[in-house]
């Protein structure tokens, strides 16, 4: 095969990735009420990876610089505690985690494992940033959907730690010690 042909194949894949990542942007609970072109430049600018089951995205003490949504697949969010990797929440396809990167500095607090094989769209914190200062109408909206994606997320890890570690008539089946 010739290099204009891996070329041409090359930029078919791109736009098609582009175009369905800006779909699948679309749908999400961030993304509602967001302008499309907001949304394909983030589709544009973002990445799409591939783990395979018992990969790490994420670990606990690293740098904090990016937020993922789940394509598909699993991902088991963990903690490290007294030499034991605690289970805390396990994503699906359309979760959105690791979100507070794009606001503020910090290092995870949890790591994030694939439990299956796994695909990702990844928006950076640089990204974030590029793209609110590119439409600063956005900001707003856009910082809001981050912090209600953290604030829902933690009211499910608070009901699952109650019903796992707190309730002993708990199906504790979901709950996993490492």
């Amino acid at each position: 095969m010739d290099s204009s042909m891996t070329a041409e194949n090359n930029t078919e894949h791109s736009a098609c990735r582009i175009s369905c990542d800006s779909e699948f942007l679309r749908k999400s609970a961030t993304f509602s009420g967001v302008s499309p072109e907001v949304i394909k430049l983030f589709a544009y600018l973002s990445s799409r990876r591939s783990f395979k089951a018992g990969d790490y995205l994420i670990a606990q003490g690293e740098k904090a610089n990016q937020a993922f949504f789940v394509v598909k697949g699993t991902v088991e969010i963990t903690v490290h505690h007294r030499n034991k990797e605690i289970v805390l929440q396990e994503l699906e396809a359309h979760a959105f985690f690791g979100e507070l990167a794009l606001l503020a500095k910090f290092q995870w607090f949890f790591n994030a494992r694939a439990k299956d094989d796994l695909e990702v769209i990844v928006i950076d914190q640089k990204t974030f940033q590029k793209v609110i200062e590119k439409f600063p109408e956005s900001k707003d909206l856009l910082t809001e959907r981050v912090i209600q994606a953290r604030v829902d997320r933690l009211v499910q890890q608070t009901a699952f730690m109650i019903d796992t570690f707190l309730d002993p008539e708990a199906d504790k089946s979901s709950a996993a010690i490492v």
